[in-house]
């Protein structure tokens, strides 16, 4: 990948300063700036290293990522223009185009559907539980997203047959962290405070981020991929 050492230097610096930022209210407003760079320096990375893929394919991660982006400034807690329903929206529409992505690449195949779903469903009812007291008119729109979230890391879970290793291993990773980061902005803001949770939140997301996008660039489909594009 073009730029591969000098990308993951800016990129790991720059999430450094923004978890610094986001602990040292004195310097918090320069996570305007720090916050939505993490997306925007993966997608210049993705824009230099994505031209051999499809138009389609490039748009709608390229859309994902501008979600997430918005979501990201939206989500800023200090400031006026903080909303965590809109951030949570813009963040669903981004799950959505991700998920429409990977949908493509992936095969169901009932006997690794069944343990997923049947843990997928565990957590759910879990978090719905520790979080029920807490979401009053959020409960509607927190169940939504939960079953957006799980439904990617579903999806990321199914592509094993249809692409390599690398490519599965990284975006299934990036979807777990994904997951973790989401849980305990859940937990935290609707059942108890959760210690150091700025930095697990940023650690995990702005990781989950990187994986997912360097697993979409890593894909190399299989022949069983090929074989089932040609059936449908």
């Amino acid at each position: 990948m073009k730029y591969f050492k000098v990308f993951i230097f800016l990129f790991f610096l720059n999430l450094s300063l923004d978890i610094y930022f986001n602990n040292a209210k004195e310097f918090y407003e320069l996570r305007l700036f720090t916050k939505p760079l993490i997306i925007i320096i993966l997608s210049v990375f993705f824009y230099l290293n994505s031209k051999m893929m499809p138009l389609k394919n490039r748009l709608i991660i390229f859309a994902a990522l501008a979600f997430l982006c918005a979501g990201d400034v939206i989500l800023l807690e200090d400031t006026p223009f903080y909303s965590f329903l809109m951030g949570l929206c813009l963040f669903l529409v981004s799950l959505l185009l991700y998920s429409f992505h990977f949908y493509r690449e992936t095969t169901y195949d009932i006997d690794r559907l069944l343990p997923f779903l049947a843990v997928s469903l565990l957590i759910a009812l879990m978090l719905i539980y520790l979080m029920y007291d807490g979401l009053d008119y959020m409960l509607i729109p927190v169940m939504v997203y939960i079953s957006v979230v799980l439904n990617l890391m579903k999806l990321a879970f199914l592509r094993s047959k249809n692409v390599n290793r690398k490519s599965y291993i990284l975006v299934f990773g990036g979807t777990i962290c994904f997951t973790i980061a989401q849980i305990v902005i859940g937990l935290h803001s609707f059942h108890k405070a959760i210690p150091n949770k700025d930095i697990l939140i940023m650690l995990f997301y702005g990781v989950s981020q990187l994986m997912i996008i360097l697993g979409v660039l890593s894909t190399k489909h299989t022949k069983h991929h090929h074989s089932i594009s040609t059936k449908n």
